[in-house]
């Protein structure tokens, strides 16, 4: 099989046909693997400009980094305390302790205790992730949670956000027992007691030293500077065309959705281009410890009522201290997206300034840093909208009609590198499977 692109998406699939026995051969128009995760390295401070930790064990996830001997380490204890910031205060959210905090009223508590006694409707729709929280947990509590999910996985709208494409582990706890808090129970009974909770994990490398690290275990099986111009059906073959010519039984195309309408076949063009994603700004800061009095914790949400333009503001060197030089500290800051994509006319050092201003009213003190950097992703994160599902429904369908030809990648099914491994072995078991 072919794999166009060499993204964590590309390589996460590759990786895992190799596992199974398979031979992949991972195409990338870049000189290095990667894609969006390309970390930074600068006066010893490590900034990932993309996802930068990843929850372990995980089912799929797991067995491929073992499999190459990925360099993976468990991230600080203290990556297990989350906050959120709204109205001019900063929560500790600590399991079931979060319900004694002011962060929601009394009344908003209230809601949340009758969950479990909330009807579903007769007929389940594609509801906005605000809607489908807000009737599941009262208005209150639903707009917090709707905001800080957005914010925290898709940089979102929750107005916007599909519950079902974006969220769709919570959706099933509804769609199992009927209810959020039900669902979660009898999940926790059905886990298994020899399995270990999931935790923070990070590359110990930098993600680009994972992504290389995966590259590396395919040995001939990774060509960089190989870009790809079609991808065209030729009798029981495929024909992959660049800088060559590679014929191949199955191929999967591991590109966002507008990259791969330039070079999958033509039914496939107008749907991929229908794809949204938000541009986004990653902003950097670091400094000596004396002037970045970095909390411990892995990082604070900014709920509806925050005030701030900031969507999310990581502990970077808390939770994971290698990304910062001895002494020092390093946070990082989200904006824009579709939750505030004006903030993205800002010029870099107004973004900065802006930054530095925002993070010290989240964490009450003022910041002095020293180290400071701004990477803007285009065209950004996908936005799984309202409709989504449909659209993939449609991709499928139209799939249907080029066997061995697929397409993987964070702009479909699932955000984050755990969701990408386990579309990852899903299209393994297909391409292999195959006759």
């Amino acid at each position: 099989m072919v794999v166009v692109g060499a993204g964590l998406g590309g390589l996460l699939v590759a990786s895992e046909v190799a596992r199974r026995g398979g031979r992949p051969l991972v195409l990338e128009a870049g000189p290095v693997p990667g894609g969006v995760a390309a970390t930074v390295r600068d006066e010893d401070y490590l900034l990932e400009p993309a996802a930068g930790s990843f929850l372990l064990p995980h089912a799929h996830l797991t067995p491929i980094l073992e499999s190459v001997g990925a360099s993976v380490v468990p991230a600080e204890a203290v990556a297990q305390r989350r906050f959120v910031y709204d109205r001019g205060e900063l929560f500790e959210l600590a399991g079931p302790a979060a319900l004694a905090t002011r962060l929601v009223s009394r009344r908003g508590k209230l809601h949340l205790l009758r969950e479990p006694w909330v009807g579903s409707p007769a007929t389940i729709t594609d509801e906005s992730l605000r809607s489908f929280l807000q009737r599941r947990l009262g208005p209150e509590a639903g707009r917090m949670g709707a905001t800080l999910m957005a914010h925290g996985v898709f940089a979102g709208d929750p107005d916007q956000l599909s519950a079902r494409a974006a969220f769709p582990a919570i959706v099933a706890l509804e769609d199992a027992a009927g209810s959020l808090v039900r669902g979660a129970l009898a999940r926790r009974r059905a886990r298994s007691k020899d399995v270990p909770r999931a935790r923070a994990h990070t590359a110990l490398n930098g993600m680009d030293g994972l992504a290389a690290e995966l590259a590396a275990s395919l040995g001939d099986g990774f060509r960089p500077d190989w870009p790809v111009d079609s991808v065209q059906r030729d009798g029981n073959e495929w024909i992959v065309s660049g800088r060559g010519e590679e014929r191949t039984p199955a191929v999967i195309v591991a590109l966002a959705p507008t990259e791969a309408a330039r070079i999958m076949p033509g039914p496939f063009s107008p749907l991929l281009n229908e794809a949204h994603a938000a541009p986004v700004a990653v902003v950097g800061l670091g400094g000596p410890e004396a002037d970045m009095p970095v909390p411990s914790g892995f990082g604070a949400l900014t709920g509806p009522d925050a005030g701030l333009r900031i969507l999310g503001l990581l502990f970077e060197s808390s939770y994971a201290p290698r990304r910062a030089p001895v002494g020092h500290r390093l946070l990082k800051g989200i904006y824009g997206g579709d939750a505030d994509p004006a903030v993205l006319a800002l010029t870099d050092d107004d973004l900065v300034a802006l930054a530095i201003e925002e993070a010290g009213r989240i964490l009450g003190v003022p910041f002095q840093p020293s180290w400071t950097r701004v990477i803007r992703h285009a065209p950004g994160i996908p936005q799984y909208h309202v409709g989504h599902s449909a659209w993939l429904d449609r991709l499928d369908q139209v799939a249907a009609e080029f066997p061995g030809l697929h397409l993987a990648g964070w702009g479909y099914r699932g955000m984050g590198v755990t969701s990408l491994a386990q579309h990852a072995a899903a299209l393994a078991e297909r391409v292999l499977a195959a006759p």
